[in-house]
Parts: C-alpha cells; structure tokens; sequence
C-alpha cells in the first residue's frame, strides 16, 4: 500500500509541474494564429485562456504584440479573460503589402480577428496609433464592441484648428518619408519618454520601431493624419482613456475627450511617457477590470 501511495504521490507531483509548465513567460510562447483578411494580406495573432471576458489589444505605431508583455503578465492568470494580441498589417509578423494604410484597412484587420476568434462583445485596448484604429473598429461595428480603452492614443483635433496646426502636422506625417525614415523614426521614440522612464523600455522601442518598411511608416503616418477620420463622431461604449502630460497635451485634452465619449472614465499621468502600459502596467490592468 506504501508504494501505492507513493506513486500515486509522484504522479501528483508531475502533474502539478506540467500544469505549471503549461502557462507560457512571454506572448511570443502563445501559438500564432493567421487569418486573411484579403487575397493578399493575412494578420497575425497570439490568444490565451478561454474566460468569457475578452480583451484585444492593438498595438501602436511601430511596434508588435510584445508591446503588451507586461499586462500578459498580470491578467494571465485570471482565468475569466481570453486575451487577444495582434499584430496589425506591416507590422510584427503580419504580412507586409505594398498597399494604403488607412485607419479602416486596420480596422479591418481587428474585425477579422474578431470574427477568427469567435469572441463575444470584446474590450478594445489600444496603444497610441492602436486607439485610433480602435476607434475606427467602433464607429463601423459599434453594437459588436463592449468596451474602449485608450493608452496615449493619437488624435487629431480639426475643428477650428489654425493654419499653424494644420501645417504642423502635414510636416510630421510627412517626415516619414524617404530615406532617412528610419532615423526619424529612432529620434520619435527618444522624443516618448517621460522623466520616469526607464532605459529598458526606450531600448525595447528602439529595437523594434526603427525597422518598420519605410512605406509602411509613410503610408500610415500620411493615413493617420487625414481629416477624414476625425470628424467629432461621439463614441458611447463605455471608455477609459490614460495618457500622459509628456505626449504634449493641451491643458483643455479632458474636455476634449469628454466630447468625443460618452461614458468616459479620465486618467491624467505626469511623470511617465508614451509606453504607459510598460511602465505602469498595474494602473492599466485595473482601469481594464473596471470596464466590465
């Protein structure tokens, strides 16, 4: 009976180390998943978990999925979410057409993935350019979406805006052009950290962003800009917005916000940069639990 009991004991054990073993570090350990979104393009993307509660999260300018590592690893272990990260068309391991980048194009992307996965009235989570495509999603599929959540998103702000802004930002967009993109590029990420930085997240932007295909970045930064997509449609899904003084906001930014959400929950940081959910990652992942 002794060695009965010690077996069954072992067996114990080495299910116990295989369930640990089961739950990945890092999302590059998550199984990628493909889904075409057209005869030439497919998009990349990793799941985890099989809760009810779903969270997709697209990522900004420049960067891929791995932008999310830090609230992989707070809400993988809570077993009431799936989470959904995507790399968006020219970016990360999706594939990479010589095509426009429009805020729908990646729209659409996120909408196939949604589709792919079968997930029900998902929270959207997006980072700088990610809020805007984000918001896009919600303007073309809004009874389909449960929730916004804006880190640092890009906005344009066109009405009444003086000549002085307009040319401001067609110089920018317009600075991702030609050859030296790549070292407008490395500067722009320099240009994203707050006081509180640290070195490790600027060094992980630098590995990434920089490599970004040229016409990628144009297209995108040209895109991103156009007046068409920010006309002053109000977004009612429940929304929290987080962002940081450091990204350059007006003094009036709450105000603003407040007429384009409905439902708005305002957060307004000061020492941190433009990675916000890198560097305060436990701020992020609790907004995220409020939006339910």
């Amino acid at each position: 009976m002794k060695q009965i009991y010690i077996l069954f004991t072992f067996i114990a054990f080495a299910l116990s180390l295989a369930s640990c073993s089961n739950t990945p570090d890092d999302i590059i350990d998550l199984q990628v998943q493909k889904v075409a979104i057209d005869d030439s393009t497919s998009v990349a993307y990793r799941t985890y978990g099989s809760g009810r509660r779903a969270i997709v999260f697209v990522h900004g300018f420049g960067c891929d999925m791995n932008s999310w590592e830090a609230q992989f690893d707070i809400l993988k272990e809570d077993k009431s979410h799936i989470l959904v990260f995507i790399d968006l068309p020219g970016y990360g391991i999706s594939d990479k057409p010589h095509i426009d980048y429009t805020l729908s194009f990646f729209a659409k992307a996120v909408e196939s993935v949604i589709d792919d996965t079968h997930v029900q009235n998902p929270l959207l989570v997006g980072h700088s350019l990610g809020t805007a495509v984000c918001r896009q999603v919600c303007f073309e599929q809004q009874d389909r979406i449960g929730g916004l959540c804006d880190i640092d998103g890009v906005y344009c702000f066109y009405d009444n805006a003086t000549p002085e802004y307009i040319e401001a930002i067609d110089a920018f967009s317009k600075s991702f052009d030609g050859d030296s993109c790549r070292e407008v590029i490395t500067g722009f990420v320099y240009s994203l950290a707050g006081p509180d930085t640290p070195q490790e997240i600027t060094e992980y932007a630098l590995s990434v962003m920089p490599q970004i295909p040229e016409y990628v970045a144009s297209s995108t930064m040209r895109n991103l800009v156009n007046k068409k997509w920010w006309n002053g449609s109000i977004i009612n899904v429940p929304t929290v917005v987080i962002c940081t003084k450091n990204s350059g906001l007006e003094a009036d930014n709450k105000e603003k916000m407040e007429m384009l959400y409905s439902n708005l929950d305002y957060t307004e940081l000061s020492t941190c940069g433009h990675f916000i959910m890198l560097e305060l990652p436990e701020i992020v992942s609790n907004k995220l639990n409020q939006i339910r």
